[in-house]
């Protein structure tokens, strides 16, 4: 005998888990603990949280204690499964989304870059994140930090914003609203960073975009591979910002003694 299927969404995101907002409270503030308490373990122990290796570690430490909370709500909230209660899936065929996700990264910055400049004419401050990435210098501190900001960051943040948040907010509202109010938190959330109030405009749109794929796919597939190609982009600018400015540099270098040795008509 065939079981009925589960209550749907208005448009299918997402199925089976009716979460509340306490739930996604509960999964941040979790995360947030969790990253606290091993920071002040780091510093006890005399490492600095700001290097590669410690960030990296306290990061991990914060997911994991994020999704050991949205495992326990979804056996109670919908069927215990990922997949079916927030959309965590990866399909490979969405493989082209890191690369729409470089060209949104390219494109936001271009859109966001004349408020920016307004109002820091003297540059935006550098966030913290920014300072740690930058500053690895070992392949093992690079690789940490790229799996962190790469591979954790986006996949934590697709099932917490959209998996939780946007699910809740879809169930209750249209969905613009529901995107809208998503995204708004997602951007506001990065603030407990104070340096990242530059980039809140960009992350604000960047959510907008998410949620409206989350939404039309009815899965977070997509919506991680293209969130992995944002912070993939940035990650390569921050470690290899200088190489590849040299390198750019000594190409039109190059470029320039070609074009004095053509012969002029």
């Amino acid at each position: 005998m065939e079981s009925s299927a589960p209550p749907q969404p208005p448009d299918g995101y997402l199925p089976v888990a009716r979460w509340r907002l306490g739930d996604f409270f509960l999964a941040f503030i979790a995360g947030l603990a969790a990253s606290i308490a091993v920071t002040v373990v780091a510093m006890v122990l005399g490492s600095d949280p700001f290097d590669p290796i410690p960030f990296a570690l306290i990061f991990l430490a914060q997911a994991a204690a994020s999704f050991a909370v949205i495992v326990g709500r979804s056996r109670s909230r919908g069927s215990g499964s990922l997949a079916l209660d927030t959309g965590l899936v990866l399909r490979g065929r969405d493989w082209w989304g890191v690369f729409a996700g470089m060209g949104l990264q390219i494109a936001i910055a271009l859109v966001t870059f004349p408020l920016i400049d307004v109002l820091f004419p003297e540059g935006p401050p550098e966030q913290g994140v920014s300072e740690i990435t930058s500053g690895s210098d070992t392949l093992v501190e690079m690789l940490l930090i790229v799996g962190a900001v790469v591979v954790v960051a986006p996949v934590l943040e697709e099932v917490l914003f959209r998996g939780l948040l946007l699910s809740y907010l879809r169930r209750r509202m249209g969905p613009w609203p529901s995107v809208l109010i998503s995204a708004g938190a997602f951007a506001m959330v990065h603030l407990l960073d104070p340096n990242a109030i530059a980039v809140v405009p960009g992350l604000f749109i960047l959510g907008i975009v998410l949620a409206w794929v989350a939404l039309r796919r009815g899965e977070l597939s997509m919506s991680i591979f293209i969130h992995s190609g944002i912070n993939l982009l940035a990650a390569i600018s921050l470690l290899f910002g200088d190489e590849i400015l040299r390198w750019s540099e000594s190409q039109l270098d190059q470029i320039e003694g070609l074009i004095r040795l053509l012969p002029l008509g």
